[in-house]
């Protein structure tokens, strides 16, 4: 299969893959919400954030593994690959043992941790135990994952998402139903989902690369120590994910409440499956990129960072534009019982950072790509924690839970948009050697399309009379339509636009012979 031909039909599933879960998402937090309540619904989140603490102790081990073994096996190093495959699965095995002790622990003082209802402490407690579990099996087996990226077989780990979300869901809908409700339930059923996304993925690596087999004569502790030695910065990336959000909703609870750090986990979730859905499509890049690289065909590399760049500049601007226009709409629709203003402000302030951001995603694939981690992370610190300085010092200046909520929520946003314009495109551009001004064109080109298309949202939005899911959709139209136009106009380049005209008539074309 050629390479135009793989990268579509990736797309195509990630971009599925992430509409299913949107759906799931869509239609499941009202109904959490409303059977366990706004409270309830946000140690979901918490519990989530706990075990990213937990990543910090396997994540320099994991983080490169899928570089190394897919660079030795595009070099035709499988011997090598073998040892990459056995020694991270022998050497997870041990380092899962010492966090499920600590995790038993954790559990057992919970209440002394955080703050916890006493209505909810026992349905708490299940979900961190059910996440944690979910947690130890999905690292234990992750190396299985490496299978559809060597072999840019993304479509099948997007399928097998799809299929691992509707389990999710149909557990969920089943316990709900069947069983007087319990948060519990949610982590519950995501290890029930994880369960299968393993079985999968053994499935997944037999068929793709058989060769890869876990043998204890293939263990070897130098190679333990080369991925954790490229991998240990991943560590500090991590613990910047940790401060940029992980902690948001642990200050909320520990500051102002169970109720407003529920708050803060539902206004959060537009945003986060934002960004989500870049980094799912973010990824298809890579395997392909990853081969470049390895096969030292940087010019054709470049040209392909270059147009992905200018491809997120237009997929991106459209949909944060729909957020920013009509997020408030959504919230009065899709949670009638909450105040569907405040949720907006708080979006909007989650959200503010991601038109500089998200056309700037594919450089994310370029620091492992090159083995150049120790920089962004080390900048991500400084950044990070000055971040939690300020919502420290916010939270301790003010009474009000609303201006709690408004620092929390914009604090990261605001410096996240210094890095978008300083550190991501000169850091970069240096790494792969390109020019920076490429990068700060098509971002500047994207943030113009976006405000642009605002604009033009915002003086539609007054010409509806209602607010009501069909006029929403409508609304949604208008974005999607006038957005493309915008998108193809002044971000894509002449070549951009004759190789999506040819695209948009050959699925035309094989549209037009089915009937």
């Amino acid at each position: 299969m050629n390479e135009k031909k793989r990268f579509a039909i990736n797309a195509f599933a990630q971009i599925f893959s992430f509409t299913v879960s949107l759906g799931i998402t869509f239609f499941l937090t009202p109904y959490i919400v409303g059977h366990l309540g706004t409270a309830a619904y946000g140690f979901v989140g918490l519990a989530q954030n706990f075990v990213s603490y937990a990543q910090l102790i396997t994540i320099a081990l994991n983080s490169m593994a899928g570089r190394f073994i897919s660079i030795s096996y595009h070099q035709g190093n499988i011997e090598q690959a073998k040892k990459y495959f056995t020694s991270v699965f022998y050497s997870n095995a041990i380092l899962l043992s010492f966090v499920a002790l600590c995790s038993c622990f954790v559990i057992y003082r919970l209440e002394h941790i955080i703050i916890i209802p006493s209505s909810l402490l026992f349905d708490v407690k299940l979900l961190f135990i059910c996440v944690f579990a979910n947690f130890v099996i999905s690292v234990l087996f992750n190396i299985y994952n490496v299978s559809t990226f060597i072999c840019n077989r993304l479509e099948l780990a997007s399928i097998r998402s799809i299929t691992a979300n509707v389990i999710k869901a149909l557990a969920l809908v089943i316990s709900f139903h069947f069983f007087s409700p319990a948060v519990w339930f949610v982590g519950l059923a995501t290890f029930i989902a994880s369960t299968y996304t393993v079985a999968t993925n053994i499935r997944l690596r037999n068929h793709l690369t058989p060769y890869l087999i876990i043998q204890k004569n293939h263990f070897d502790f130098t190679k333990v120590k080369e991925l954790v030695s490229a991998g240990v910065w991943n560590v500090i990336s991590r613990l910047n994910a940790i401060l940029g959000a992980g902690l948001d909703l642990l200050i909320a609870n520990l500051f102002i409440g169970a109720t407003p750090m529920g708050i803060l986990s539902i206004v959060k979730r537009l945003p986060v499956l934002t960004l989500s859905f870049f980094e799912n499509i973010n990824s298809i890049f890579a395997p392909r990129w990853t081969k470049l690289y390895a096969q030292n065909k940087h010019s054709q590399l470049k040209k392909d960072i270059s147009r992905a760049i200018r491809f997120f500049g237009v997929i991106s601007f459209i949909p944060l534009a729909a957020i920013f226009a009509y997020s408030d709409w959504f919230y009065t629709l899709w949670l009638p019982s909450q105040n569907a203003q405040q949720f907006y402000l708080l979006t909007i302030l989650a959200a503010m950072d991601l038109p500089f951001a998200m056309p700037l995603q594919p450089i994310y694939n370029i620091y492992p790509m090159t083995n150049k981690i120790k920089a962004n992370s080390l900048f991500g610190v400084g950044m990070h924690l000055t971040v939690f300085l300020c919502i420290i010092i916010g939270v301790n200046l003010f009474d009000d839970t609303m201006t709690h909520l408004m620092i929390i929520a914009g604090a990261r946003a605001f410096f996240n948009i210094i890095k978008a314009l300083t550190f991501l495109p000169l850091y970069g551009s240096h790494c792969i050697k390109m020019s920076a001004k490429i990068l700060y064109k098509n971002t500047f080109k994207s943030v113009f399309s976006f405000a642009l298309l605002l604009l033009l949202l915002l003086e539609i939005k007054t010409l509806f009379l209602s607010i009501t899911w069909i006029n929403l959709i409508y609304g949604l139209g208008f974005s999607f339509i006038l957005g493309s136009i915008i998108g193809c106009f002044i971000v894509l380049n002449q070549e951009d636009r004759v190789l999506l005209k040819d695209s948009f008539t050959k699925v035309t074309q094989k549209i037009t012979r089915l009937f």
